[in-house]
């Protein structure tokens, strides 16, 4: 029994664990597939300085011209990080629609036991948002 409870704990421990570091791209991925464009953006700054900023939010009227021209998205896949600093790194990241590519870069900061996004951009233009260094390495 001792064993049994011990087991438990520790497979709860790494869900636990596993859910609050959830990195914030695949869980704004997984909301835009499931709930759609409004939920892309909330999802992406949970836990950050910027959740529920109102002009932040406004981004996502971008996302809906991008998806009137481009279909519907499909997922994302990531390009390249950078770690900065024990505590900072960038993502470099394809947002994939129906009909084209959209390029993204997220700034991650650690806090505490997790990942939050702190500052995010994207384009339909991969020079606008990827290096030079990175794309012609």
């Amino acid at each position: 029994m001792k064993n049994l409870t011990a087991i438990f704990l520790i497979v709860f421990s790494c869900l636990s664990y596993g859910a609050a570091s959830e990195d914030p791209l695949a869980r704004a991925s997984a909301a835009y597939l499931k709930e759609g464009v409004e939920a892309f953006i909330p999802s992406l700054l949970e836990g950050s300085p910027l959740e529920g900023e109102k002009s932040i939010l406004t981004q996502a009227n971008s996302i809906r011209q991008i998806e009137a021209y481009y279909g519907a998205y499909e997922g994302y896949e990531v390009i390249f990080e950078k770690a900065l600093t024990s505590r900072v790194r960038l993502v470099y990241y394809v947002m994939n629609y129906e009909k084209s590519p959209v390029f993204g870069v997220s700034t991650y900061y650690k806090m505490n036991d997790q990942e939050v996004v702190t500052n995010f951009n994207f384009h339909t233009e991969i020079g606008q948002i990827v290096p030079d260094d990175v794309l012609y390495d």
